[in-house]
């Protein structure tokens, strides 16, 4: 390995809490360019593809590593089907509506994830002195001066396990147990992304950008399903209505917008590509063989990003104008996407689900 090119304190350094987009789109079109020209320097031997797959077969992971991913693997989805059984005799007995009876477990399910990873998190990135990586983003860079690898310390372990296990989980479940939405194929794109980026941060030892990675998304999903779950619940079949879940639903979504501009648009851009597209190129090791790649795979989430931000504004524009209750305007099944009001949708599900054979 060749350790960095300069440290964290160097003057040439823009060292900052949360960079002013206009500053790093300079330091980028400087720092890419550098590091094009410094790696040719390093590896002129260098060629695509064969030189990207003879790194990839120097790669080793022990099998405890990779059996301890595969087994939490199918645990969650074990757990997952434990509880969508549950659950769904919990919707029939809360006269829960049949559109929604899918839905709620599944909701229920990512919530109970999502949630409880944020969590944990937030407590490496907030409650832990010796990583302050969120508030100085450079910082992650800190233990590479030495020259040497650093050890992963132990939380990002449990992290990078946790996080790559439900991502291999995701996969199956976005093909088998997830309700089908207008975005589902990129959704399954986006699994194979998360893994891969998982996977080539780990073997290169970028793992506090991956975690940082991690923290800026897994909270808006948490309130996304808080939102759904609220409007899932608040009107039932035998007529009763909940205006405390109609209240929780209505802050929720208008917290999940909020969280989403913030999180995965302006600190994703100002704080984790500051830190990596910038920062990495100077401050990281210049031999890391899938640094473009991660750095590639940074920017295609980013789009993703940008994309699903697309559905949540004109989410915004529809309540906005017609005062209707939040919907996801990915699912096919919503008057946003099929045209129909609410209660016809419901008539219909209602209709399906009388059809469907009783089990003896």
């Amino acid at each position: 390995m060749i350790g960095p090119e300069y440290n964290i304190t160097h003057p040439a350094i823009y060292r900052t809490s949360t960079a002013n987009p206009f500053i790093l789109a300079g330091l980028v079109y400087e720092s890419i360019p550098h590091w094009v020209r410094r790696y040719a320097r390093l590896r002129p031997d260098y060629s695509f593809p064969s030189s990207m797959i003879s790194d990839f077969k120097k790669i080793s992971l022990s099998n405890s590593e990779l059996y301890t991913v595969l087994s939490l693997a199918a645990l969650f989805t074990l757990l997952r089907y434990y509880l969508q059984i549950r659950l769904e005799s919990w919707t029939q007995q809360h006269n829960i509506y049949p559109r929604f009876a899918h839905k709620v477990p599944e909701s229920f399910w990512k919530l109970t994830y999502y949630g409880t990873v944020w969590i944990f998190a937030y407590y490496f990135h907030m409650c832990i002195e010796s990583h302050d990586i969120f508030n100085d983003p450079l910082s992650m860079w800190v233990e590479w001066e030495s020259g040497e690898r650093p050890k992963m310390h132990w939380q990002v372990q449990i992290i990078y396990a946790v996080q790559s296990a439900f991502y291999i989980h995701s996969i199956y479940a976005t093909l088998f147990m997830d309700l089908w939405r207008k975005d589902s194929w990129l959704m399954f794109v986006h699994h194979f992304v998360a893994l891969g980026l998982l996977f080539l941060s780990y073997v290169d030892n970028f793992t506090l950008p991956g975690v940082l990675v991690l923290f800026l998304h897994d909270n808006s999903d948490a309130t996304l399903e808080i939102t759904k779950l609220s409007f899932y619940l608040k009107k039932r079949t035998n007529g009763q209505y909940y205006k405390s879940y109609f209240l929780m639903g209505n802050a929720a979504f208008i917290l999940f917008a909020i969280i989403w501009v913030i999180f995965r648009l302006y600190w994703y851009t100002c704080k984790l590509l500051y830190a990596t597209i910038y920062g990495a190129v100077y401050l990281g090791p210049q031999d890391a063989p899938f640094f473009p790649l991660l750095g590639a795979m940074l920017l295609i989430i980013f789009g993703m990003n940008v994309y699903w931000f697309n559905f949540i504004a004109r989410m915004i524009w529809r309540v906005a104008l017609t005062g209707e209750d939040p919907e996801d305007n990915r699912e096919w099944d919503t008057t946003a996407v099929s045209g129909l009001n609410q209660q016809k949708l419901d008539e219909l599900a209602t209709e399906k689900c009388h059809l469907k054979p009783k089990n003896v």
